[in-house]
C-alpha cells in the first residue's frame, strides 16, 4: 500500500500508541484486500457490543483513552447490551457502559442504535464513510449512495484516523448490478419489505442485486426493514432498485459495464414460500412478541400506541410484549405520551440494547412472533424458537390478547 508521510509516520508510532495499532489493522485489511492507498471518511458507526467484545474489548477502549486517543472525526455507537438508565446492573452490563464511556472520552455520539439513520445521521451522496453493523451498509450504499464497506472492529480505527483502505464499496466499479431480480408482487409494510429482504439477499449471496417492478419509493421503515433482513441473508453491501435507488435511474446505469442478465422473478407464490420458510408456527398461544429489530422509529411508535388505543384494553395472559427502540426516540415518544399507553397496555418498551433481551422468554420450542426476518432468523438460530410471522398489526395483536390468529 502507499501511504502518505503523515500516515507512515502514525504507522511508525511517531503519532502515539492509539493512531499505531490504528494504522497496523488499516494496512493490515487494506493489503489483505488489494487496496492500493488510504482514502478519507467523513464519519463512522461503531459497535460497542459489550456481550461479543468482552473484558478484552473494554481493556482495549479503554487504554486508547488512557493513552490519549481521540476520534477525528464524528462517530455513532450502535445499539449497546443494556439500557444505560438501568439500576443495579451485572459486572457484564457495567462493562458495557465502560465501554461507551470509553468511545464518549474519545467523542463518539451515544447514539446507541442500530439504524441510525432514523436520528437524522444521514451522509449525503459520494461521502467515503466507516460504519460497522452489517445492516447498515446496504442503507448507506443503497439508499443514499455514500459509500461504506461493512465494517467490524476496523470502524474504531477509522475513527481514530479518518481514514479507510480503497476498496470494495469505496471503488465506482464495484458497485454496478450483477444479477436481475423481477418484482411482480405487491409489496408494502415493514414485513413485507423483511421478506423481500431476506429472500433478494439469498439469492444475491456476493453479487449486487438490481430489483425491477418494486414500484413506489420505500418508506425509511421500509427501507430499514429491507437492508437489515437484506444484510443478514447475504454477504453484499448493496442493493439497486431501478428507478428508486440513486445510483440505479436506469437497468443500464445500475448494471454498467456489466451486461444485464436474465431476471429472477420474486412473485407472491415465492414471498410465500419465503414467509413459511422463516416462520413453521401457526395459529395459537404466544410466548413472546417482539418489534423493533432494528429499532423503531418514532413513527412506528406512533402507529402501535394508535393501535394499542383503538383496541381499547390492555394485555391479558402471560406473553411478553417487547417493543424496542432507541434512547432518543424513547425520549421523543415519552414526551408525547405514547411510552405510558404502550406500557400501560402491557407492552415492555426498551431503549439503547438489542432485540435480544427477546430472548429471556424463549427457550427450545417457545413461540415467538415478530415482524422482522432479521429477527426471526436470530432467534431461531440461538433458541431453536418457533417464529411466527406477519404484520406490525398481527404482532401487536398477539402482544396484547396472547393468541396468533391465521
Amino acid at each position: 500500500m502507499k501511504l502518505t508521510p503523515n500516515q507512515q509516520a502514525m504507522l511508525d508510532g511517531q503519532q502515539g500508541w492509539p493512531l499505531q495499532i490504528a494504522m497496523r489493522m488499516l494496512t493490515a485489511v487494506g493489503r489483505a484486500l488489494d487496496a492500493p492507498d488510504l482514502i478519507p471518511v467523513t464519519s463512522t458507526h461503531l459497535v460497542i457490543d459489550g456481550t461479543a467484545l468482552g473484558e478484552a474489548g473494554r481493556d482495549f477502549l479503554e487504554r486508547l483513552v488512557a493513552e490519549g486517543g481521540r476520534f477525528t472525526i464524528p462517530a455513532s455507537i450502535n445499539a449497546i447490551a443494556v439500557d444505560r438508565t438501568k439500576q443495579d446492573m451485572t459486572k457484564e452490563e457495567r462493562d458495557q457502559i465502560r465501554m461507551l464511556e470509553a468511545c464518549e472520552k474519545m467523542g463518539a455520539l451515544p447514539s446507541c442504535s442500530c439504524n441510525p439513520f432514523i436520528q437524522g445521521i444521514q451522509p449525503g451522496f459520494g461521502e467515503h464513510v466507516a460504519w460497522s453493523e452489517s445492516a447498515t451498509a446496504p442503507y448507506v450504499n443503497s439508499v443514499l449512495g455514500a459509500r461504506t464497506n461493512r465494517e467490524g472492529a476496523t470502524a474504531v480505527a477509522s475513527a481514530l484516523t479518518g481514514l479507510t483502505p480503497r476498496c470494495g464499496m469505496h471503488v465506482d466499479e464495484n458497485r454496478h448490478g450483477k444479477m436481475l431480480i423481477q418484482v411482480d408482487a405487491d409489496i408494502t409494510g415493514a414485513d413485507r419489505y423483511s421478506l423481500l429482504g431476506a429472500l433478494a439477499g439469498r439469492l444475491a449471496g456476493d453479487r449486487i442485486p438490481v430489483l425491477d417492478g418494486v414500484g413506489k419509493t420505500p418508506s425509511i421503515d421500509e427501507y430499514v426493514a429491507f437492508g437489515a433482513a437484506f444484510a443478514i441473508h447475504g454477504s453484499v453491501a448493496m442493493f439497486h432498485m431501478s428507478g428508486i435507488t440513486p445510483e440505479a435511474p436506469s437497468l443500464a446505469i445500475a448494471f454498467g459495464v456489466n451486461a444485464v442478465p436474465g431476471p429472477v422473478i420474486i412473485d407472491d407464490h415465492t414471498l410465500e414460500a419465503e414467509r413459511l420458510e422463516t416462520a413453521g408456527g401457526d395459529a395459537g398461544p404466544v410466548d413472546v412478541v417482539s418489534i423493533g429489530c432494528p429499532h423503531a422509529s418514532i413513527d412506528q411508535m406512533r402507529a402501535a400506541a394508535t393501535m394499542v388505543g383503538r383496541s381499547g384494553g390492555a394485555k391479558t395472559g402471560d406473553t411478553v410484549f417487547y417493543i424496542h427502540t432507541n434512547r432518543s426516540t424513547f425520549d421523543t415518544a415519552d414526551g408525547e405520551g405514547l411510552i405510558d399507553i404502550l406500557t400501560g397496555a402491557g407492552a415492555r418498551v426498551t431503549a439503547d440494547n438489542c432485540s435480544v433481551v427477546s430472548y429471556d422468554r424463549v427457550t427450545a420450542g417457545a413461540r415467538l412472533a415478530t415482524n422482522s426476518a432479521k429477527m426471526a432468523l436470530f432467534a431461531k438460530s440461538v433458541s431453536d424458537a418457533e417464529i411466527l410471522f406477519g404484520s406490525t398489526e398481527k404482532c401487536i395483536e398477539a402482544g396484547l390478547t396472547g393468541v396468533w390468529k391465521d
